[in-house]
């Protein structure tokens, strides 16, 4: 293991207290697990930037953004209610 010494504020101190209470007070784990966390999400985000590059990916993207924009499209509630219909028959 290493030390590393940060500089945090005042609201992200009582955040780090808050999140190590139930981890019986252990603050370098709450750190070792945000940085985890934050450079899975990197990665993720960055996959996402390949896909949306992808040509069939874009073409499928940019006609969901027409249907929406022409309003061919059902919230999840409308979905839900027709569902709950083709079930009573």
């Amino acid at each position: 293991m290493k030390k590393v010494q940060v500089t945090i504020d005042e609201q992200t101190a009582r955040l780090l207290e808050s999140l190590a209470v139930p981890r019986a007070g252990n603050k370098s784990f709450v750190v070792r697990e945000a940085l985890q966390r934050m450079a899975e999400q990197e990665g993720f985000e960055g996959y996402l930037d390949w896909l949306e590059q992808q040509p069939r990916v874009r073409g499928s993207l940019e006609r969901a953004l027409a249907d929406e924009r022409a309003g061919r499209i059902q919230t999840h509630q409308q979905v839900l209610r027709g569902t709950r219909k083709t079930r009573r028959r």
